[in-house]
């Protein structure tokens, strides 16, 4: 089970951006507001002068306690603090006292209440991600009634852990005001007796659920009412619900983020765009994608060849398959991306079989997984071998050098060089290949090399090299990418870059920005 620190350390990257620019200060509760927004010094208010609409801008833009102070300055100020849309975040209402003695999680729920009481609204932007909920059921719910009261409309309501299964009351279905909505670590409502429809969310446009409790039946029912939902995001997600359904007619973006399932599919979501799907840690779990009615579906990935069971309408997609039916194919898809272990036959047979399904990608981004990395139990078990084995491990080492750089890359340079058919997609679409953890394998330059011998419309290739140990030196590499120059390329006029790579720069936040036509990095 993972720790709640590290719940909050995965999830708060997936988090809107707030609005607010700068760091923030703690507010010493004791101080008086009124004598240090008084200027001592007389001199001629400008800024009292300018016309009310741009003064409610100027607040707009404050956290809500320097908001509050503004109301100090002169009688004219008053009347506009409360009629500005304000925005709160609950870590500006930290006390100076803090610092010293700790947060007092009560006094800082008090002080949220206080804010949402004496503001008649609207608040254009609530975050609340600092509040341990479990022992604040009053709080929550009369939280809840206000955000309904007051015309909500983005809202961040996140329980800091622990618990991780506090009930989320159903109130948080009657905030009709709603634009954007991120939930995290709750127990969700039961939906089963609710009536449904779009006047639940008629505004909803971005719906973020994050390690939260909830059945098929919860999802199906926020998408229901849901009317107007552009971008959808599972995050942290291990199992609830254990099937993913997707039925959405305007579902633009759906990302399946962290997290874990029997089975995502879509359904019915005629006009989504985007399909993002970034796998939790180094998990070997299958889960089933299945992709129904998607006609509008341009950006998908990452696919992985080791965990990801693919469906097309009613065909599951194996392994070797050299002839795709047209209903087998999703001819839409115009920037893809796979994970693949290329030290396993099995897994670039399946790499291949992949490509078929998208006959129109213009775009392809591979990324190189090591197999067999499930996780640190399995390596320390690993080293335990390699200890009380010792000769025996020379053998053993012997035997995987043959399997990965004799029979299987045998195997697989005869596969790329000669038996692999017609793939659409590699022959007469793809511009831009990008090889990120690129390591100078055998099999992966031995997919690099089928690229480039057949995609003749191939512009630009991009190798990301992996982080860490060099599998060979720079040597070797550079003259592996001489001996590249030597082959046949299908256009003489592609260029090839190799870079190192630039940190942790995928996110949730780039692969749901929609301005992005290629969300993959590369």
């Amino acid at each position: 089970m993972m720790a709640g620190a590290h719940i909050l350390q995965l999830l708060h990257p997936c988090l809107p951006e707030t609005p607010f620019t700068g760091n923030f200060l703690p507010y010493d509760a004791g101080s008086s507001s009124s004598s240090d927004a008084v200027d001592g010094e007389g001199g001629e208010d400008r800024i009292s002068a300018l016309p009310d609409d741009l003064l409610r801008n100027i607040i707009s833009r404050l956290p809500v306690k320097d908001a509050a102070r503004t109301t100090t300055l002169s009688p004219r100020w008053r009347g506009l603090w409360r009629s500005t849309p304000l925005a709160l975040e609950d870590r500006h209402l930290f006390r100076l006292s803090y610092m010293s003695d700790g947060i007092d999680w009560g006094t800082l729920a008090a002080d949220v209440s206080r804010v949402l009481v004496s503001h008649p609204g609207p608040f254009r932007w609530v975050h609340l991600s600092w509040n341990f909920m479990g022992d604040r059921e009053k709080a929550l719910a009369k939280w809840l009634r206000l955000f309904a009261a007051k015309g909500v409309e983005s809202l961040v309501l996140v329980n800091r852990p622990w618990p991780l299964d506090v009930p989320l009351p159903a109130t948080i279905l009657r905030c009709a005001s709603l634009r954007r909505l991120y939930l995290g670590v709750w127990h969700f409502a039961d939906t089963s007796r609710l009536s449904r429809g779009p006047a639940v969310f008629p505004h909803l446009q971005e719906l973020g659920i994050c390690h939260t409790i909830m059945q098929e039946c919860d999802l199906e029912y926020l998408f229901d009412c849901s009317p107007d939902l552009q971008i959808f995001g599972l995050i942290l997600s291990y199992g609830f619900p254990s099937s993913v359904r997707i039925r959405s007619e305007s579902l633009l973006c759906m990302i399946f983020w962290m997290s874990m399932a029997e089975e995502l599919a879509v359904v019915a979501a005629p006009h989504l765009q985007r399909l993002i799907l970034h796998s939790a840690g180094t998990s070997r779990r299958t889960m089933k994608v299945k992709i129904g009615n998607a006609h509008e579906l341009t950006v998908l990935g990452y696919l992985d060849t080791a965990t990801h069971m693919l469906e097309i309408g009613n065909t599951i997609i194996k392994a070797a398959v050299t002839n795709v039916t047209p209903n087998a194919t999703v001819p839409s898809v115009k920037v893809l991306a796979l994970k693949v272990g290329f030290g396993d036959v099995e897994e670039v047979k399946t790499l291949l079989s992949f490509l078929r399904c998208f006959p129109k990608v213009e775009t392809l981004h591979v990324m190189v997984s090591s197999c067999g990395a499930i996780g640190d139990e399995n390596e320390e078990e690993e080293e335990k071998d390699d200890n009380s084995e010792g000769d025996e491990n020379e053998e053993n080492k012997e035997q995987d050098d043959n399997k990965e750089g004799g029979e299987g890359i045998g195997e697989l340079s005869s596969m790329i060089g000669q038996e692999v058919g017609p793939i659409e997609c590699l022959e007469s679409h793809v511009k831009k290949l990008v090889l990120d953890q690129f390591s100078f394998g055998v099999n992966e330059l031995g997919f690099l090399k089928l690229v480039l011998g057949r995609a003749q419309m191939l512009q630009n290739v991009v190798l990301v090299l992996a982080g860490g140990k060099p599998s060979v030196g720079a040597a070797e590499a550079m003259e592996m990418l001489g001996m590249l120059g030597t082959m046949k390329w299908a256009n003489k006029e592609c260029e090839l870059a190799v870079r190192a790579r630039r940190g942790h720069d995928w996110s949730y936040r780039r692969a749901s920005d929609l301005s992005l036509s290629d969300p993959f990095l590369g």
